[in-house]
C-alpha cells in the first residue's frame, strides 16, 4: 500500500484548486508558481526529475484558461549514443480547462471538485518534445558502426582507424560487408 500511496501522492502534486477561480467573473486571473524540485510522477510512462515555473490562472466564460512558461529536466536516451541523460526543456503552455466538460471547446476539464489536473497537459507537452532527435551533448559522437561501443568514452588512441587489412584490402563498413558476398 505504501507504494501506490507514494505514487497517488506523486501525482496529487500536479492538480490545482481552481474552484474559487469558478465563482469569479470572466477577467479574473490567479499567478501560481510552481516549484517541484524533486522528481514527479506525471504518468505511468514519464517521470520529471524537476518542474518549476509560473502559470497565470484565467477565468473565461468556457472555464479556466492556463498559460506560462515551465521549465522541464527529464531523464532521455541519446539518440546518438544511446547514454542516459537529463534534458532541460522550456516548455511555453496555453491551455483551456473547460467547466462544465465539454470535448467540443477542450480536451481537458475541470473536475467536480474544482480542480485541474495538469499531468494530461505536461504528458502531452513533454512527449511532444521527445519526439524530437536530441543528443546528450553537441559534439557526441555516437556509437561505433564496427564495434557498437560509444565513442565518447574511447581513448583516441585506442580506436582502430579504418584503412587496408592485413590482406591488402581496403576495411569495409560492416554493414555493407553482406553485399560484398553477394559479389564473390
Amino acid at each position: 500500500m505504501g507504494g501506490a500511496r507514494g505514487g497517488y501522492l506523486k501525482r496529487r502534486l500536479l492538480r490545482l484548486k481552481v474552484g474559487f477561480l469558478l465563482t469569479e467573473g470572466p477577467g479574473n486571473s490567479k499567478d501560481v508558481p510552481i516549484c517541484l524540485p524533486q522528481r514527479v510522477q506525471v504518468a505511468s510512462d514519464l517521470y520529471l526529475e524537476s518542474l518549476t515555473g509560473n502559470l497565470v490562472l484565467t477565468r473565461t466564460k468556457e472555464g479556466i484558461l492556463v498559460q506560462g512558461t515551465l521549465q522541464v529536466s527529464h531523464a532521455r536516451e541519446c539518440d546518438r549514443c544511446l547514454a542516459a541523460f537529463d534534458r532541460a526543456i522550456e516548455l511555453s503552455v496555453a491551455e483551456l480547462f473547460a467547466s462544465p466538460p465539454d470535448a467540443n471547446i477542450s480536451a481537458f476539464s475541470i473536475d467536480s471538485h474544482g480542480e485541474i489536473d495538469l499531468a494530461p497537459l505536461l504528458r502531452e507537452e513533454v512527449l511532444i518534445e521527445e519526439s524530437y532527435r536530441t543528443v546528450c551533448r553537441a559534439d557526441c559522437r555516437g556509437l561505433s558502426a564496427e564495434t557498437g561501443i560509444n565513442l565518447n568514452h574511447e581513448d583516441e588512441g585506442s580506436l582502430v582507424a579504418a584503412g587496408p587489412h592485413e590482406d591488402g584490402g581496403e576495411a569495409i563498413d560492416p554493414r555493407l560487408a553482406i553485399l560484398q558476398q553477394l559479389l564473390k
